[in-house]
């Protein structure tokens, strides 16, 4: 009798472990996640802590930012704010008074912040900017723009200029927000550093609190018409790419100091671009979540 008892319970125990067996093939115990590429996200401050920035540098060379002509350029990236990111002052005279953070700059020659928009989160401001005091000669925004920004959605921006129509063009979402035909527009070729999510007017300030992805510059105007800009394609890197930044957390150390890493860099640009540990953090965007069952 005992082992008649003890092989039923053989029995049981085996037929309840092929039950758990087709049930593990059967149905997944959770979400099935697809992600797209990483991008950084920078928690900036109001204080003048120099490590909360990312720069590429310019030093008179013929692989860094020297070597791009005033007439023929494209800055673009992709950007999505915070809801505790600074909006500034749209009627302001430039970046310095208007308190908005900063997206991008380029000493003495332009800077990107956010604005205030009536029936908006914000808007974009870009100023072009006296070589000599950094104060704004002119200047085109989209707070008037059917374009309209929000915070947590991403967004792009590009700024280019081409010397063959003398246009310099400001997209949002490959949208033509506005342009002008002045020849002001066109930069000064000196050596200014490119910053992004801070701007330098005497310390660093107005830090940038969102993600930041896919920053690109390029020796010529890549946008002469509108164009649907797409985040989950990334820029095709060819012979006109100065720098290129995916941002996808390929990261070599920086040592020293060990709080910093270096950004993987693509394009002819050779110096390195570092980011701190402390300010920063990597995200993956959730393309798609498939349900529990069907598989």
């Amino acid at each position: 009798m005992k082992s008649l008892k003890y092989i039923f319970i053989l029995l049981f125990l085996g037929a309840l472990m092929n039950s758990c067996v087709d049930e593990i093939l059967t149905e997944y115990p959770g979400n099935i996640i697809i992600y797209g590429s990483t991008f950084i996200n920078l928690h900036g401050s109001e204080t003048n802590d120099s490590n909360a920035r990312m720069y590429a540098f310019s030093g008179s060379s013929s692989t860094d930012l020297s070597s791009m002509s005033g007439e023929d350029w494209t800055y673009e990236l992709w950007v999505k704010a915070d809801s505790d990111v600074l909006v500034g002052d749209r009627d302001a005279e430039s970046g310095l008074t208007a308190g908005g953070a900063s997206i991008s700059e380029r000493r003495n020659n332009f800077e990107l912040y956010l604005i205030n928009d009536d029936d908006a989160d914000f808007a974009i401001k870009y100023g072009r900017l006296n070589e000599d005091n950094d104060l704004q000669t002119a200047f085109m925004q989209s707070d008037q723009s059917a374009i309209n920004l929000f915070f947590n959605e991403w967004f792009h921006i590009a700024i280019s200029r081409s010397s063959t129509d003398g246009i310099a063009k400001f997209y949002i979402n490959g949208t033509l927000i506005d342009s002008s035909s002045d020849s002001l527009w066109i930069q000064p070729v000196n050596d200014a550093w490119l910053d992004f999510n801070y701007m330098y007017r005497g310390s660093n300030m107005n830090f940038f609190n969102g993600s930041m992805e896919n920053i690109r510059v390029s020796k010529v105007d890549r946008y002469p018409n509108e164009f649907t800009p797409d985040i989950n394609t990334p820029y095709e890197l060819d012979e006109h790419t100065l720098l290129q930044l995916n941002l996808d957390r390929h990261l070599t150390s920086f040592d020293p100091p060990t709080d910093f890493d270096k950004i993987e860099i693509l394009g002819t640009y050779e110096y390195y671009i570092k980011v701190h540990k402390d300010y920063t953090s990597w995200e993956s965007e959730i393309i798609d979540e498939y349900p529990v069952t069907g598989y």
